[in-house]
């Protein structure tokens, strides 16, 4: 296998941008080049301006760290993989399935990377390979995204941190793309489920050369020390699933998207309390807790890493882990997230020195033939623009932001919405600035290269699917 090929791509890919702002003229008009100089001073300012996704990505290490020093982590994993070994396929095909749906639903891809790792392991220890793994969580949750019935992201045109779906941002009703996200969704989950089916049948007729089942070192799992009876899984089972619900609940934008507001009146109602006209919990919840539905307007990841930090606690005294060995556990999780964060900050290094250049808006403008712009011509530069850009706030921002301003007429706002949604779902299938992929393959130290020619036969489907439907809603 090449060794350290993500690595090289990425390196490639910047070396790509620092090129094209030598030929293409910049945001203000005229040619801006990108010095050498300033991609090291953009990689280190990236460290600032995304340093909670680092530590977001460093806490997941640490937390799988510390539940691998419990013993009844270890337990429940055997215990799962036993009863899933008889129909080990249909639990693969389910699990696709359960991620698409709550990714779909909820709008939520990088807070669910906190139950991959669980899930992966179950997975490798179920005797399929990595790549099996990657697809089943990650790429399940990104077909989620693709076709995302509730997908929200903060507005890039409000000086707060205002959340807002592709259809409110276009102006049309929330609704109006429903139908056609769902097409897409249960297409994009049909055919997952049969690529990877095809996979795995391949591998156990010794039909693939890039078969990658060496799960040596990749998961933090040691065996368990003394009487193995003795280990009750059943409190971590309750924490993984309250870890669950609270982060769905804290961060699906209840109020704002679906008009429920009891979540914020009890939030409110608690911080209201006083005596004598002295509020008791104003600053105290307000500023620790916020109300649920509101998290993700924090616009960071704060919320998610303080809770898992609270359910290390909790589990270090439920199963009562020596504090030198939770040090310990947190220290072997988070070394192991080195590399990772040290990847997705040179793909916050592309998107950095694109957007500060600003020369995808000159592309867009010079597509532009009297103020409007060609639809597939809008598609290709999504594509792009989504490769560049890698976060999804950004890509509206530098990329889908631009091209409605290039737009004129008000029935593509709909099919644009929705084909923006979806492109930026598959290129972070493939893209190797991909914040999910790279997540995936560094943990499980698969090659770029590799998941490429893994992956390309799904994605070229996949997309002649979305195009298929963007036609029909064209004809209709």
């Amino acid at each position: 296998m090449k060794k350290h090929s993500l690595l090289k791509t990425m390196g490639i890919v910047l070396l790509l941008v620092l090129v094209l702002t030598y030929f293409i003229p910049a945001r203000a008009g005229a040619v801006s080049y990108l010095p050498f100089g300033d991609i090291i001073t953009n990689y280190i300012q990236s460290y600032y301006y995304f340093f909670d996704t680092v530590v977001f990505m460093i806490i997941i290490g640490a937390f799988y760290g510390v539940l691998n020093k419990t013993g009844a982590y270890k337990k429940l994993l055997d215990s799962i993989v036993k009863k899933a070994k008889p129909a080990s396929k249909k639990f693969i095909f389910t699990t696709i399935i359960v991620f698409a749906v709550v990714a779909s639903l909820t709008g939520l891809t990088l807070p669910l990377l906190v139950f991959v790792p669980f899930v992966i392991s179950i997975i490798l220890l179920l005797g399929y390979d990595k790549l099996v793994a990657i697809s089943s969580t990650v790429v399940a949750i990104l077909v989620g995204f693709v076709g995302g019935l509730f997908v929200t992201f903060r507005d890039p045109n409000a000086y707060s941190y205002t959340l807002t779906t592709f259809e409110r941002f276009v102006g049309i009703d929330d609704f109006t793309n429903l139908l056609p996200q769902l097409l897409i969704l249960l297409l994009g989950i049909g055919l997952l489920i049969m690529f990877v089916k095809k996979h795995i049948d391949n591998v156990e007729a010794k039909k693939v050369k890039y078969e990658l089942n060496d799960n040596s070192g990749d998961i933090l799992i040691t065996e368990v020390k003394g009487n193995y009876k003795d280990i009750k899984t059943w409190p971590l089972v309750t924490i993984l699933s309250v870890l669950f619900v609270l982060l769905v609940l804290g961060l699906v934008p209840w109020n704002s998207l679906f008009k429920i507001e009891v979540f914020t009146k009890f939030h409110e109602s608690v911080t209201g309390l006083n005596i004598k006209d002295f509020t008791i919990f104003t600053n105290v919840i307000s500023s620790i807790f916020p109300a649920f539905g509101s998290w993700g307007e924090l616009g960071s990841y704060m919320m998610i890493m303080v809770i898992m930090l609270v359910a290390l606690l909790i589990i270090k005294f439920v199963y009562k882990v020596k504090f030198d060995d939770m040090l310990d556990g947190m220290v072997e999780g988070a070394k192991k997230m080195l590399p990772t964060a040290m990847l997705l900050m040179l793909s916050f290094t592309v998107l950095v020195c694109t957007y500060n250049n600003g020369f995808i808006e000159t592309l867009i403008t010079n597509a532009s033939k009297n103020g409007d712009i060609n639809f597939a011509v809008a598609t290709l530069i999504n594509m792009f623009g989504s490769l560049l850009h890698v976060d999804l706030y950004y890509t509206v921002a530098g990329v889908f932001t631009p091209v409605l301003k290039a737009v004129s007429d008000d029935a593509m706002l709909a099919p644009l919405a929705l084909s923006f949604q979806s492109i930026y779902g598959l290129i972070n299938i493939i893209g190797p600035t991909s914040l999910m992929l790279i997540f995936a393959l560094s943990y499980l130290d698969v090659p770029y290269t590799t998941w490429l020619k893994y992956i390309w036969r799904f994605i070229l489907t996949l997309f002649i699917l979305i195009i298929a439907v963007l036609l029909i809603i064209a004809l209709i």
